[in-house]
């Protein structure tokens, strides 16, 4: 069972970073056939409910029951189907991972997958780079013939969702390190994908700090020849965040923050007038702006409850109050998840993000974790990185760096035996979890 849905799992990822316009129905094969997989192992036993009833898990489901709930309101009912069986296929393989991730040999070998799609979109992205003269320009999009090819385009329709891949793909390989059963990871525990180069060969320790070092620089590189400023700034903090993290002394990591914050707000105040004069004469921000400012007058307009899943791109294109150069998608996944599904449930998502967020911090600077590192810089770079791309809910692709992020530290943080009290209330929540999924399991014995 467990190599059954492995392979749907590596299936479904490889598909969804390489997806093309008919890809969501593949999608759909798989995630029925991973249904099929999970009701099977629960009949036999072999999944448990306490392993896949997590947080993340119930926050989707709830996602979920509240985008099926908006058919009463929604105006187009076929964006709505689309959204809907998104949000399904999601729910359904975050599921799948809970508990596919608890076994450390497809830990390593999804690491090792991440990594490899890493790989070949830098190795087209670069190809993309260098075959045009244009380096970093929007004219470089403008060759036809250039269309035709393997390019960032063909896969995810916007330069910044790719730059967004890019982003991903640094705060990764910075905090990634390959397998090895004969050392323990920075958490203390045999844990794939983030480890310490302790006891390497000297040969072997060059090879995959140079292999880091260069994903790292091309990550870089690649989201500046994007010409995703904001992305960029995201990637920027998020390194200096994530370098704060290995600071030891507590008092010395608050100085530090405390210093660069009072740097950056007094470097904002000393030019507050030239970014501001820049950014209005930058066409691009204000089409967003007033983006947003339709957004705000549909999420009105809706009693705060949403315009209904998939429904956003409907509103702005028959329903325009300000000029946005005719974009009906909101180019922002923060004001995007609000004017969709209404204020209750981003206030629930924002409360878990930040939940997440806190608890990989305290982890990171209590006990050293490097999981709770990356966590900690992707969801803090993430805050302005979700600004920036396209539109992201009708992409497989992300909700999998969703999925990937979250529930490995669900699982992370469930391994864990703490003691501290600043993550009693986790524990607490994990234990009533617990106890509804083992009266769930004895429910079922019975009826069998």
């Amino acid at each position: 069972m467990r190599k059954y849905l492995s392979s749907l799992m590596y299936s479904a990822i490889i598909l969804a970073f390489f997806s093309w316009e008919y890809s969501i129905y593949l999608q759909l094969a798989l995630a029925s056939l991973t249904i099929f997989g999970l009701i099977w192992g629960v009949a036999r036993s072999d999944i448990r409910f306490n392993v896949i009833i997590q947080p993340y898990s119930l926050m989707m489901l709830l996602l979920v029951i509240w985008a099926f709930t908006s058919i009463f309101w929604v105006a187009d009912r076929t964006s709505w189907i689309i959204s809907n069986g998104i949000l399904a296929v999601t729910l359904i393989y975050g599921v799948s991972l809970s508990w596919l991730i608890r076994e450390k040999l497809f830990r390593q070998h999804l690491s090792l997958v991440i990594i490899g799609i890493m790989i070949v979109h830098h190795v087209i992205g670069w190809f993309e780079v260098l075959s045009n003269q244009q380096y970093g320009a929007a004219e470089r999009w403008s060759f036809d013939w250039l269309r035709q090819l393997h390019n960032p385009m063909l896969f995810f329709g916007n330069i910044n969702d790719f730059a967004l891949l890019c982003f991903f793909g640094l705060i990764f390989m910075m905090c990634w390190h390959p397998l090895d059963d004969k050392l323990r990871d920075m958490d203390g525990q045999y844990f794939s994908g983030f480890r310490t180069f302790e006891n390497y060969s000297k040969t072997k320790t060059l090879a995959l700090v140079s292999f880091k070092l260069l994903m790292t620089v091309s990550s870089l590189l690649l989201i500046y020849f994007a010409n995703a400023r904001g992305i960029l700034f995201a990637a920027a903090y998020a390194m200096v965040f994530y370098l704060i993290l290995h600071i030891k002394s507590a008092w010395l990591r608050r100085i530090v923050i405390l210093f660069l914050g009072f740097i950056c707000l007094v470097t904002v105040l000393m030019v507050y007038t030239d970014i501001l004069d820049a950014l209005w004469q930058d066409g691009s921000f204000v089409i967003r702006y007033n983006l947003i400012r339709n957004g705000w007058h549909h999420l009105k307009g809706s009693h705060y409850l949403g315009v209904g899943a998939g429904n956003t791109e409907y509103y702005m294109e028959h329903f325009n109050y300000y000029y946005t150069g005719g974009y009906r998608v909101m180019h922002n996944w923060w004001m995007g998840m609000l004017v969709e599904y209404g204020l209750p449930f981003f206030i629930l998502y924002g409360v878990y993000h930040a939940r997440v967020f806190l608890y990989a911090y305290y982890l990171a600077v209590k006990y050293d974790s490097q999981t709770g590192k990356w966590v900690a810089t992707w969801l803090l770079g993430f805050i302005v990185a979700g600004f920036i791309p396209n539109t992201l809910f009708n992409f497989v692709w992300f909700w999998f760096i969703h999925n990937f992020v979250f529930v490995w530290f669900e699982y992370r943080l469930s391994t864990m035996e703490l003691t501290d009290r600043a993550l009693g209330l986790e524990f607490k929540l994990h234990y009533k979890l617990n106890q509804f999924s083992e009266w769930l399991d004895r429910k079922l014995v019975k009826e069998l």
